[in-house]
């Protein structure tokens, strides 16, 4: 295993001004083993894996995309939030 990271790697992973630091944000979507799974980030900079139904940062993901999160707030309005860059 190599102890230098590629340099495309580097570049992809420090890219200024990619996230939104003060808003939720989704990080990345990944299929787990139960299902469709994403990684958010709060706009206070906490971390949760979260999944269809999952109750975190004051909304409800309701579902899970290839490239983006459905978000449910407390009165019922939704919104799709995508991975930056994609």
């Amino acid at each position: 295993m190599s102890e230098t990271t590629p340099a495309l790697v580097a570049v992809n992973a420090t890219r200024p001004d990619v996230l939104a630091l003060r808003s939720l944000t989704v990080i990345g979507v990944m299929q787990a083993h139960d299902g469709k799974a994403a990684i958010l980030r709060s706009g206070r900079g906490q971390i949760a894996r979260v999944q269809a139904g999952t109750r975190v940062f004051g909304v409800t993901v309701t579902a899970i995309g290839d490239d983006h999160v459905v978000l449910a707030d407390r009165s019922g309005q939704t919104q799709a939030v995508g991975v930056p860059g994609s």
